[in-house]
């Protein structure tokens, strides 16, 4: 079952893909050069960490077909966040909120076949609707 802990960590995890879009819609005269690239960065770290966790589910497993499949694609995922980081800044937004919507769907196929833990799914699929939601968001800003 999913820690309370683990819950909170996630959800908190939010804080900084709000922080860029609403300082941009509220005060934009005020947002610094840097919050763009800062919020990019931190966009890409975040794809890519969700793919390692998905490594994390798949290793344990890597025995067998299902645990191969899923270390191949954990680690096509991550290498997709991070080509997205050689492309401007839109298309790189679009092509990292494609991969996090890749990773909930091989969610939901690790949710089936490799091991789980109760609630994690919830959890994912909530903060990849709110990050999704942000690069929305922030494409929409001028």
């Amino acid at each position: 079952m999913l820690s309370p802990l683990a819950f909170w960590l996630g959800l908190s995890g939010l804080l900084p893909f709000l922080l860029g879009p609403l300082w941009l819609t509220f005060s934009p005269a005020t947002a610094p050069t840097w919050l763009d690239a800062a919020w990019h960065q931190y966009l890409a770290m975040i794809a890519s960490f969700m793919a390692g966790t998905f490594w994390g589910f798949a290793l344990p497993l890597s025995g067998g077909t299902a645990g191969l499949l899923g270390l191949l694609i954990s680690a096509c995922l991550m290498l997709l966040s991070w080509a997205a980081m050689a492309l401007p800044f839109e298309q790189s937004l679009l092509m990292l909120g494609a991969v996090l919507l890749l990773l909930l769907l091989a969610d939901v196929w690790r949710d089936r076949v490799l091991d789980s833990i109760e609630g994690y799914f919830r959890l994912r699929a909530l903060l990849t609707v709110g990050v999704l939601v942000c690069i929305i968001w922030r494409l929409l800003l001028p």
